[in-house]
């Protein structure tokens, strides 16, 4: 449960739109994914949550209930990776604060290299159902391994973050990815460099997983159509289970972009038998929804009036360089239109707006098992002989 008490200070249309929608995430949760347990399960999850939050792009910023519904819907994992956090971590520390003390976070740098887009990758976690064990890097291939694109050899574009936890029984090391995306057509060079990324991102830690006895989940954003094609067969080649949901995890539900997957050792990582053991959690379809258009449009007309705003601004400067405001003006008469057009300013709404207010991407989750008492009972029952006890007291 998120701290829900600040909402007594905010004016009562924002509280009413607020608790409307936390309800309505409540509710969509509880419906759709698997009920919470303190010893047995853990339901691990990744989100691309779009550009969070430094209105590069002039769509945003988020406002204040934006906030509350992303905390609602992180508080429904107990880890979950996250991708696209940008520079400024403000807006992710007012989520921290909404998420309470109970709480934490680990994020990488900001990534500076080509195809990096100042983002930052991370893990939030519910700190009474998961333990940071203190590892953590970024991946880093070997000269051998570096991509090919044209005439160029490269690093990945977003260094892979992984960090080692423990949850119950069960210690893994969890890596999330934000892949390349570049042009969408297979063929193009792009594609390539893509389907090139998840390949040795993949063989990497295949690689590492043999010399170590941790289990390996691999999540993230791999910009993946479809698992058959070549993009989501990188994953499978070397080895990796997908987790494998009947929607995509886009906007409109029809892109597999963002993935769950792991080694598939033998009882390591397990899926509980629940029928709601994995999927894809429709955020959109119970917050800043179609119907709900009218409580959010002051909100989208102020937006639109903030890019006229600058490219008014930008006009300005550009006239008194003497120099062309074409671009200028083109864009000026079309945020007026917009604004002047009650279907427009809906679709745009439903595009876009939204999408930078909570995300143009949806949540996956799994539930796996945590609890191997069992197992290491029977194991404790088999064994032939006794150990040599250490110079430590065991204790009784």
């Amino acid at each position: 449960m998120i701290n829900y008490w600040p909402l007594k200070y905010e004016t009562a249309d924002m509280r009413r739109r607020t608790v409307d929608g936390l309800r309505a995430l409540r509710k969509l949760a509880r419906d759709a994914m698997p009920g919470a347990t303190l010893h047995d399960t853990l339901v691990l999850g990744t989100w691309n949550i779009r550009n969070f939050d430094d209105n590069r792009f002039g769509h945003g910023p988020r406002i204040k209930e934006s906030l509350y519904f992303i905390a609602e819907v992180v508080s429904a994992f107990d880890v979950l990776a996250v991708q696209e956090i940008c520079r400024d971590l403000t807006p992710l520390k007012q989520l921290m604060r909404l998420l309470g003390p109970g709480w934490d976070y680990v994020v990488t740098d900001v990534a500076e290299q080509d195809g990096g887009n100042q983002e930052r990758l991370g893990f939030l976690y519910n700190k009474a159902k998961v333990r940071f064990k203190g590892v953590a890097g970024e991946m880093v291939l070997p000269v051998r391994d570096l991509i090919e694109h044209g005439d160029k050899r490269l690093q990945l574009s977003r260094s892979p973050f992984g960090c080692e936890f423990q949850a119950g029984w069960f210690r893994f090391l969890f890596t999330t990815v934000h892949i390349y995306f570049g042009k969408e057509s297979q063929g193009s060079p792009e594609y390539a460099r893509r389907v090139a990324e998840i390949d040795a991102v993949a063989a990497n830690i295949a690689k590492r997983a043999e010399k170590e006895p941790c289990s390996y989940i691999l999540v993230g954003d791999f910009n993946i159509d479809a698992m058959g094609d070549p993009s989501g067969n990188a994953l499978v080649r070397n080895g990796f289970e997908a987790v494998q949901n009947n929607l995509g995890s886009n906007m409109d539900k029809t892109r597999f972009y963002d993935q769950i997957s792991w080694l598939p050792r033998k009882g390591t990582v397990r899926q509980t038998r629940s029928s709601r053991n994995q999927g894809v959690l429709d955020v959109l379809s119970a917050v800043m929804n179609e119907d709900q258009f009218p409580d959010y449009r002051e909100a989208v007309e102020a937006t639109v009036r903030g890019q006229i705003d600058k490219a008014a601004a930008e006009r300005a400067e550009r006239l008194a360089k003497s120099r062309d405001v074409s671009a200028q003006d083109k864009r000026i008469a079309k945020l007026d239109a917009l604004l002047a057009d009650p279907a427009e300013l809906k679709a745009y709404y439903l595009q876009t707006w939204r999408t930078f207010q909570i995300s143009d991407h949806l949540p996956l989750w799994v539930e796996l098992s945590i609890d191997f008492s069992a197992e290491y009972l029977t194991r404790l029952r088999n064994m032939p002989g006794a150990l040599e006890k250490p110079n430590a007291e065991i204790p009784m």
